[in-house]
Order: structure tokens, then C-alpha cells, then sequence
């Protein structure tokens, strides 16, 4: 892992990690700092008071000293990055660090609205469970936004369709991927599906790529309201689909492989392919594993009534 960053341990710690190795907590959970400090320092005092659970805040250095939160918040742990990184370096080197079964991914300027931690801990002990649990969305006027993502592509394009959750039945739906990373995430499978690729610098290639090999490698994303949060200060969430370094290989995980008559091949989704990645990752290890192909994945998918253009 590239990113350069500094721990500073809660104070508990100490005994923890040695007892970690005999008992795992269940819920872990990490604050991206994406705001002022004050809504960070909010964040904090929340989840502090309205939690108990391992809290992990994912800052920089800069904003860790300015703002004193060693002295504030001895009873939480400060993931501190030198300088900027990807949100995929900042889930890996969290899901990395943190002792828990499971892990929470929230923001300092997301409020969270619902959640409710026995249906949520049932859905995932289940034994086909989800790689992760991702949440409803409401913006500043209390409204649920379209964050539910199918797999769709427009020609040669990844370029998911984008839909509402169905609000008059919260039942569980299936999305392609977590929208900026937010949600609850199995870590053990997160470990093993080799998390988030931080050779791709785009935030939405990101996202997407890990998605889309959950759902090729057997394994499901799906959204459910016993767990919503809310944007105080946000009436809409646009994403960044724009070209970026390291696009290729989201299209070359995604796309390379097919399945015919119950084998997989491969091939070139050209123009978008990474003739290094298709050669010593793909052919060696993803085509073992895959357990269905991009193609399939669009035909079977489970498409909402509703949907937002």
C-alpha cells in the first residue's frame, strides 16, 4: 500500500490489540473527514455519544493537529494521511488497521438517520450474505435521492443506470456498487475480494470496480432502509464519470472476461484494456474465479419500475 499515514491509537488500545486475537469486535466504524472541522468535531460528538462501537476517523495531519482531537477524543482512534489519497486508500488502510467483523463507512458531513443494528447484523450473519449493505440517501429537504446503480453499457461505455430506492416497499435491492463508498462491509470479504483499487485514481471507477467484481465473483451489493443517511447540506449527489488515470482497468476486470458454455475466456474490450493487468491478473487469477460474465450480469439484473434519467 502506497499511502503514506500515521495511527494514533484511543487509549484503549493497548489491551485491545492483544485481545483481539482471541475476540473480534462486531462493528467498526470510520469517519471520512469531508468537511469544515466543525462538522467534523460534530460528527465525532455524535457517534461518540449515540454509538458504542470502535470509532476510526480517516483525516490528514494537518487537519489532526490544527484542530487538537488527540486531546478531544482520547477514546478515538485518528487515521492520519501525510497528504491527499483516493477514498479507496482511505477504506483499505481502515478496513486494514481497524479489529471488527464488520465496518461502517461514514462522512463527517452525512448524518445518519436510521439504523438499525439487529436487522442489519442478521442480514449479514446470513450465509449468502452481502459483500455490503449500503443506505438509503435523503438530501438537505428530506428527500431520498436516486442512489441505487444497474449495470448497463453505452457502446463500448460502462455507464450504470442510475434509480430511486422503492420507498413505499424498503425491501432489499441490489446495487452495482457503494455510491461514495458508504455502507457496511463484510472486511474478512472485503480482504479476500482485495478491496478497493487505488491504482485507479477516479473515485467512480473505484467504486464501480469493486462492485462489479462482487457481483462477478458471486457475491451481492444491495441496498436496504434499516440503514439511511442524510446530507444537511447537499440537494443532489453527481458523480464524476469523467476519464481518469487507471480507468482501463476497471473495463479490463470488468469486461475481459466471458463465459461461454460454462467456461470462462477471455478477451480485449478495446479501446479501454490494460494489456499488463489482462496478462498477469486476469488470465492468471480472475478467470479461475469468475463465476459469471458483465453480459449476464446486465440480463438477469433485477431492474426497478421507476427510473431516474
Amino acid at each position: 500500500m502506497s499511502s503514506h499515514y500515521k495511527i494514533i491509537r484511543r487509549r484503549q488500545d493497548v489491551g485491545m490489540r492483544i485481545s483481539a486475537l482471541y475476540r473480534q469486535q462486531q462493528l467498526s466504524i470510520g469517519i471520512l473527514d469531508m468537511g469544515t472541522s466543525e462538522e467534523l468535531i460534530n460528527t465525532i460528538d455524535w457517534y461518540l455519544a449515540n454509538m458504542n462501537c470502535l470509532l476510526h476517523v480517516m483525516t490528514t495531519e494537518e487537519m489532526f493537529e490544527k484542530s487538537e482531537l488527540e486531546l478531544k477524543y482520547p477514546d478515538v482512534t485518528f487515521i492520519c494521511f501525510d497528504s491527499f489519497v483516493s477514498l479507496g486508500a482511505n477504506i483499505n488502510v481502515f478496513a486494514t488497521e481497524c479489529y471488527a467483523t464488520y465496518f461502517l463507512i461514514v462522512r463527517s458531513d452525512v448524518e445518519i438517520i436510521a439504523f438499525n443494528g439487529s436487522e442489519l447484523m442478521n442480514s449479514l450473519a446470513e450465509h449468502n450474505h452481502p459483500a455490503v449493505i449500503t443506505p438509503y440517501m435523503l438530501n438537505a429537504d428530506g428527500e431520498l435521492l436516486p442512489t441505487l446503480r444497474a449495470p448497463y453499457l453505452r457502446g463500448k461505455l460502462l455507464d450504470p443506470i442510475s434509480f430511486f430506492p422503492n420507498s413505499e416497499k424498503p425491501i432489499a435491492q441490489d446495487n452495482l456498487y457503494p455510491l461514495l463508498g458508504l455502507g457496511i462491509y463484510d472486511r474478512a470479504l472485503f480482504q479476500r475480494l482485495r478491496g478497493f483499487d487505488e491504482a485507479i485514481s477516479g473515485e467512480f471507477y473505484q467504486v464501480m470496480d469493486f462492485g462489479i467484481r462482487c457481483f462477478l465473483f458471486g457475491y451481492r451489493i444491495y441496498t436496504i432502509s434499516d440503514l439511511a443517511l442524510r446530507f444537511p447540506k447537499r440537494h443532489s449527489i453527481v458523480e464524476d464519470r469523467s476519464n481518469c488515470t487507471g480507468m482501463e482497468r476497471c473495463y479490463t476486470k470488468a469486461l475481459s472476461v466471458i463465459r461461454i458454455a460454462g467456461k470462462n475466456v477471455t478477451q480485449k474490450w478495446k479501446p479501454y484494456v490494460d494489456k499488463e493487468l489482462l496478462k498477469t491478473e486476469v488470465k492468471e487469477k480472475q478467470i479461475k474465479l469468475q463465476k459469471q460474465d458483465f453480459f449476464a450480469l446486465m440480463k438477469s439484473w433485477p431492474m426497478p419500475d421507476t427510473e431516474n434519467e
